[in-house]
Formats: C-alpha cells, sequence, structure tokens
C-alpha cells in the first residue's frame, strides 16, 4: 500500500544524519509519495491549512542541500498522513500547535497533534508510564516547598530539569550536602526571590517557572538506554554511557554509545509501553531507560535511528517506517 505523506521538518541549509533526512528517505525508499514541509511556514488560507512544500524525488543523505520549496502555500491537507519530526520557536508554539490541531481533524497524524502538544513534556510521564516505572518525581515552582523536600533525606540525591526541553539543557543533580543546592533551586524555579527585589513584581510580572524534579536513579549510569518504539516494536536503539565528571548522558553532548539490546524482561515492557503510547495517540517515540525506570519521552524529532546506524552500521529506517505503518493500519488511522 502507498501513501501520500507530508513530513513536516524544519528548513536547514543542508541535511544532517537524523530524522529529517533518514525517515523521509525511507518512506521514499518504500514506494511512498512523500513530500517535505517546513513547518513554520504552516499558514490557514480560507480554511484550508497550506505549507511551503516539496515532492521528494530522491533519498537524502548526509551533506545534501536541502531541496527549494518549491510549492508556496500549497495544501497541506491533501495528503494521507502527517508525520511531524521538528517542533517551532517558542514565541509561535501556540498558534504551530493549534494549525497543527486543525490539520490533524482533517489528516491523520503519525503522533495526533494534542499529544505531541501535551505529551512531549516531564509533567505528563504518568499518563502512559505506570507509577512503578517511575521515578519519585515532582512538578513546582516553589523553592521552599523543593527546598524541604531534597533536605528531608541526606541520602536521596534529584535531579532538577526544565519541564519542556532536552539535549541535557539545564539539567542539575543536587542533595542535601550539595553546597551550591539553594542557589540551583532558586535558579531552576525562576530566581524569583531576587528578581522580584531587582526589579519588582509590578515591574517584571511573575518569575516563578515550574521545574521537573526526580529522584535519582543509580542504575542510570550502567543501564541508560534510548529505545526507538514503533507502533509497539522497540525497533532500535543504543546504549549510551556517561562521562566520568557529568552525570547527564546525552549524545549530543558527545558521550559515547553502542548498539541497542534489550533483555527478555526490558523488551516485554517496551512493547506494552507501546500499546499504551498508541492509545495516546503516539505511534512514533523515544524512550529514556534504565529498567524498570522511564526517565523521559522523546516524541518530536527522538534521536536514535542515526545514533543506531552509526554504533552498527545496520540501516533499519524502512523497518521502523514500515512498522509505523502497520501500526496505524491495524489501529484505523490509515487505510
Amino acid at each position: 500500500m502507498s501513501y501520500k505523506i507530508l513530513v513536516l521538518v524544519s528548513e536547514a541549509a543542508k541535511f544532517r544524519l537524523d530524522n529529517h533526512s533518514i525517515i523521509p528517505s525511507a518512506l521514499h525508499r518504500e514506494g511512498h509519495d512523500v513530500h517535505i514541509g517546513d513547518i513554520d511556514t504552516l499558514c490557514l488560507h480560507d480554511n484550508t491549512v497550506v505549507v511551503d512544500r516539496v515532492r521528494l524525488s530522491e533519498e537524502y543523505l548526509t551533506g545534501h542541500d536541502f531541496p527549494a520549496l518549491s510549492e508556496s502555500y500549497a495544501s497541506a491537507e491533501d495528503f494521507d498522513l502527517v508525520w511531524v519530526l521538528t517542533g517551532t520557536h517558542p514565541e509561535a508554539l501556540a498558534d504551530s500547535f493549534q494549525l497543527l490541531w486543525l490539520l490533524n481533524q482533517r489528516v491523520p497524524f503519525v503522533n495526533d497533534a494534542s499529544a505531541l502538544f501535551y505529551l512531549n513534556s516531564k509533567i505528563t510521564l504518568g499518563a502512559a508510564v505506570p507509577a512503578e516505572h517511575l521515578p519519585a518525581s515532582y512538578v513546582s515552582n516553589d523553592f521552599e516547598y523543593l527546598t524541604e523536600l531534597v533536605e528531608s533525606d541526606e541520602n536521596r540525591t534529584w535531579v532538577l530539569k526544565p519541564t519542556n526541553e532536552g539535549c541535557g539543557a539545564g539539567v542539575y543533580f543536587v542533595n542535601k550536602n550539595e553546597r551550591n543546592r539553594p542557589a540551583l533551586l532558586q535558579a531552576a524555579t525562576g530566581n524569583a526571590v531576587p528578581r522580584y527585589e531587582m526589579y519588582s513584581r509590578n515591574i517584571i510580572g511573575l518569575s516563578k517557572r515550574y521545574t521537573a524534579v526526580q529522584e535519582y536513579i543509580p542504575n542510570v549510569r550502567s543501564n541508560e538506554k534510548r529505545v526507538i518504539i514503533a507502533g509497539d516494536v522497540p525497533v532500535c536503539g543504543f546504549r549510551r554511557f556517561h562521562f566520568d565528571n557529568d552525570d547527564r548522558a546525552n549524545v549530543t553532548l558527545g558521550t559515547k554509545f553502542e548498539g541497542l539490546t534489550l533483555t527478555p524482561e526490558e523488551d516485554e515492557f517496551v512493547r506494552s509501553l507501546g500499546k499504551r503510547m498508541m492509545d495516546l495517540g503516539i505511534f512514533y517515540s523515544g524512550i529514556d531507560m534504565a529498567y524498570p525506570y522511564i526517565m523521559e519521552f522523546n516524541l518530536v524529532n527522538p534521536g536514535g535511528l542515526n545514533y543506531s546506524f552509526r554504533a552498527t552500521g545496520v540501516d533499519q529506517s524502512s523497518e521502523t517506517v514500515n512498522a509505523v505503518l502497520a501500526a496505524l493500519r491495524a489501529a484505523g488511522k490509515i487505510s
């Protein structure tokens, strides 16, 4: 079965070895009519969602120039499927997701627009992950409350994370004995006290900022894995290693990685989690796991196919897109 598919990416000068080249190329290779659109050109023209786009005529590899978007303000609605592989600028976030949501009422998405908006966050992990597979987690903008939490047990270490950032940005590790703990907690929650003192709330408005606080899982250093789930199938991924002097293991920061191997227990758990994700409208995702715990979801543009290929030399992109499409058919989202 061949489909007409719109893949929404961010326009760039050249393609890299990432989802923006890998997934459209795999879809093209598998015989689908693939069009690439720039998410930042989405508009509404006379009640039709439009986008600047171009039809893919070949596979795109690392270093190839990004194709000129030859069709301006072309309909984004005359497709069998839309695959969103990027976010947008924070200033345009609400407008962009409202346009995506409207488009999603008319065209099936690989990952539903509403699910991308609500689930691609540290706040909403509990919507899909059973409580017993989540570290103790809190989301708050209250510096005093979080201070009491961290000080309550000197044997527990906590990870501070911005609720809606990624790639290791703004991640800090704190415990009761960390001398810099007050400053880190204050920064994570918006530095409200010093900012109000310097500028007054009447001038700058609300300064409090939400942060996610997650209990540190000791086995994360020895068993942290990124798993790419297509439908409910763990198709690929990688194991990543921490620096000696950094508790973060984001490969974008230069950490080492190797090909993915799952134990039978991990495989069974990931498949069950994939089924829960599909019930919530997510058919392609990356999860960060130190079994039996899930630390994060990555739903918009999860790195995995690229690093798996770099680690093993095996291109699993065709297998991945075919698994996604099969799951969408089985769910009745496409025919």
